[in-house]
C-alpha cells in the first residue's frame, strides 16, 4: 500500500494555494467540473501530493480551529534555512525549533485552515 495524497478541506482556495506555493509546492492538477466544488492537487519536490478541496455547498467553518486532528510532516535538509525562508515569506512559526532526544530538529507552522505542518531535519523512519 502506498499513500498517494493527503486531503485538506479549505475555507478559501486562493489563500490556501498561495500559502502552499510559498512552501514550494506546485499545482499539478485542477478539477473544477463539479458545481460548487474545486479540487487542486499540489506536488512537493518528490512524489508527495496534497489535495485541497473547497466546497461551496458544504463550506469549512469560519471558526478558528484550536487543534487540528491532522499534522503533515515535511522532511527538510536544513531546518534553520527553512525557518528563514518561512519568515521571508511572512509565515510565522507556531513552535520550535526543538531538538528531540532522537536527534531530529523540528519546527511547526499552521496553514490558513489550522492544519499543523511539521518540518523535520534528520528524519529517520
Amino acid at each position: 500500500m502506498i499513500i498517494k495524497f493527503v486531503t485538506i478541506y479549505v475555507k478559501n482556495m486562493e489563500m490556501s494555494l498561495q500559502f502552499y506555493k510559498k512552501l514550494g509546492f506546485t499545482e499539478v492538477r485542477r478539477i473544477d467540473h463539479m458545481e460548487g466544488m474545486l479540487m487542486v492537487f499540489l506536488k512537493d519536490s518528490e512524489e508527495g501530493l496534497i489535495e485541497l478541496i473547497e466546497n461551496k455547498h458544504n463550506p469549512v467553518s469560519d471558526k478558528p480551529i484550536k487543534d487540528s486532528v491532522v499534522s503533515i510532516g515535511l522532511s527538510v535538509k536544513d531546518i534553520h534555512q527553512t525557518i528563514k525562508t518561512l519568515k521571508d515569506n511572512d509565515i510565522e512559526l507556531h513552535k520550535g525549533p526543538i531538538e528531540v532526544p532522537s536527534g531530529e530538529i523540528i519546527a511547526f507552522i499552521k496553514d490558513p485552515n489550522g492544519v499543523e505542518i511539521e518540518f523535520i531535519q534528520g528524519f529517520k523512519a
